[in-house]
């Protein structure tokens, strides 16, 4: 049996779009979708550099350089350009490590089919990164609160550091991601359900506190 991939199906009924995947032998229309994935996110990260182009004034050697207003414009065109390609590698390396994360628990669900669900995941982070850049246009700011989510909370309780991080990455776009994991894992694995769930909450604080470490230490602001 032959099956279109479809990330909408995929993202809104996942359950009863998996218990259908797993059926088909071969998933028609995957790649062209995945190099939309790439378009797309490539585009939003250039725009996310875009906005945030006043923060990255502010860096010591930009200062310092004195720049014109006509090469104040191409470095910004510059820093947007940097900021698509790495919205087109950024994909492959999210993707792929949740895949082979999965993978190493799910071996009888297969490393393709995880790919697939993780790609789907992948969509959910574009349409959080697309919420945000509205508040990064206004702000001109590198990384905005999510507001679909704690982030908020977090400005508010805590000065800096990890535990913002931690709870402006607990959103809509992750929760929703989690879910929809789980009910992919339940179609597409042999394991029980309470399996299913433990690895997906498990894997779920994995990954949010391993980006809140990363991203706190990298701000500088860990504490």
């Amino acid at each position: 049996m032959t099956g279109r991939a479809q990330f909408i199906p995929a993202l809104t009924k996942p359950y009863t779009y998996f218990s259908f995947y797993k059926e088909w032998k071969e998933k028609e229309g995957f790649w062209i979708r995945f190099i939309a994935i790439l378009a797309v996110s490539g585009l939003l990260h250039a725009l996310s550099f875009f906005a945030a182009y006043p923060s990255f004034k502010t860096i010591s050697f930009v200062e310092s350089a004195k720049l014109s207003g006509a090469e104040q414009e191409l470095l910004r065109f510059f820093i947007s350009l940097a900021g698509g390609a790495w919205g087109i590698i950024v994909p492959f390396l999210l993707v792929q490590a949740g895949a082979m994360f999965l993978y190493v628990f799910f071996r009888d669900v297969g490393y393709k089919a995880l790919f697939y669900v993780m790609s789907v995941v992948y969509v959910l982070f574009l349409i959080g990164l697309a919420f945000e850049l509205p508040f990064q246009f206004v702000t001109g700011a590198e990384e905005v609160v999510q507001p679909l989510g704690f982030g908020f909370a977090g400005v508010l309780f805590f000065k800096h550091g990890f535990w913002q991080e931690l709870l402006n990455s607990i959103n809509l776009f992750t929760v929703w991601g989690s879910v929809l994991i789980y009910f992919a894992l339940r179609q597409l694995s042999f394991k029980a359900k309470s399996y299913c769930l433990a690895i997906t909450i498990g894997g779920s604080v994995f990954w949010i506190i391993l980006y809140s470490l990363y991203a706190a230490l990298v701000s500088g602001q860990l504490v």
